[in-house]
């Protein structure tokens, strides 16, 4: 008795690019979700720093107000007192410094901070600043356009 044997292609041979049609497959796939992951992890990053960077520039007004101990208090001054900051230079100082992960990738807008409250538009005790940032996030992906952050802290001139 002889045994037969399949004439054509074995099945190991049949099988040997199987491998590179799935990888040509699932690899596209792969490497988009990667980036996507590192686009969304870029973009919480900026968005906290822009964040934490909007806060230092409130706090710096806030101890700066009319009492402050540098002698260099900043916004508007109250009835009796000079400031040498009235335009918010020196808040907008402290948030680029503070905003150092931004510095030469996106547009980083500070417009003037704004005083209000009980005492008018002034940097006396007890009125309010509000500090406001905005940031164009440019992505890395070029299937994103740029998305613009925006942030804003409110605190209680205290000094």
């Amino acid at each position: 008795m002889s045994t037969l044997r399949p004439t054509g292609p074995s099945r190991r041979h049949r099988s040997r690019g199987q491998g590179l049609v799935e990888f040509a497959l699932i690899a596209p796939m792969f490497f988009f979700l990667i980036f996507v992951i590192i686009e969304g992890g870029r973009f919480v990053f900026y968005y906290h720093t822009l964040n934490h960077a909007v806060r230092e520039g409130a706090r710096y007004a806030i101890i700066h107000g009319p009492n402050a101990v540098d002698g260099c208090p900043s916004g508007p001054p109250a009835v009796n007192s000079e400031a040498c900051d009235v335009d918010g230079d020196n808040v907008r100082k402290a948030i680029e410094e503070a905003a150092f992960g931004l510095a030469g990738i996106g547009t980083l807008t500070i417009p003037n901070p704004s005083y209000y409250g009980p005492n008018g538009n002034t940097n006396a005790r007890g009125s309010n600043v509000t500090v406001s940032v905005s940031y164009v996030y440019p992505p890395i992906l070029p299937l994103f356009s740029n998305i613009t952050i925006s942030a804003e802290s409110t605190l209680v001139v205290n000094n």
